[in-house]
């Protein structure tokens, strides 16, 4: 009986080693584009672990990234992209790096003064300031704004088809 008592705690010190560790695992910017508003949101994972993530905290992070451009806030756009650094004996990804698109939305008031010089078809497309003085965009407006930026950029039909579901949040 002691034998088989002893079988069954090694049995489940394996599984506890095998299945890991919960991380917490903080996000991080690592790339966008103020002329296209957007903010890449990243996070790494190892093997033996299970990233925790906190979605809060990469909004928050790409909220100020964005603050910094003159927009006002953002929020998650499009899917992820994973990039794999290693992988198991049976094709499963290990470690590597999990990254977020975020968008910048809101007052372009400030953006527009730190940059006089922006592409013709953003100038075309920003609507007329309200009685407060402020530029804020409506999630309609913003869309507008990028399919015009984007029927102005000369690229396949594929990617068009591409950027246009990611705008339209399809």
């Amino acid at each position: 009986m002691q034998k088989f008592i002893h079988l069954i705690a090694l049995g489940v010190c394996v599984v506890v080693s095998i299945s890991g560790c919960s991380t917490k695992t903080p996000y991080y910017a690592m790339g966008g584009s103020r002329a296209d508003g957007t903010v890449d949101m990243a996070y790494d994972f190892k093997p033996f672990e299970t990233a925790v993530v906190d979605r809060h905290q990469a909004q928050s992070v790409a909220k100020s990234k964005c603050q910094v451009w003159g927009y006002a806030d953002a929020e998650i756009f499009g899917g992820m992209t994973q990039n794999c650094y290693a992988r198991n004996g049976f094709g499963t990804c290990t470690q590597g790096q999990v990254i977020e698109k975020y968008q910048c939305l809101g007052d372009l008031g400030a953006a527009r003064q730190s940059a006089p010089s922006q592409p013709q078809a953003l100038q075309r497309a920003q609507p007329a300031q309200s009685g407060t003085g402020s530029t804020a965009l409506d999630k309609k407006t913003w869309q507008d704004q990028q399919i015009q930026k984007l029927q102005d950029s000369d690229i396949s039909y594929e990617e068009y088809q591409a950027r246009y579901r990611k705008i339209m949040g399809e």
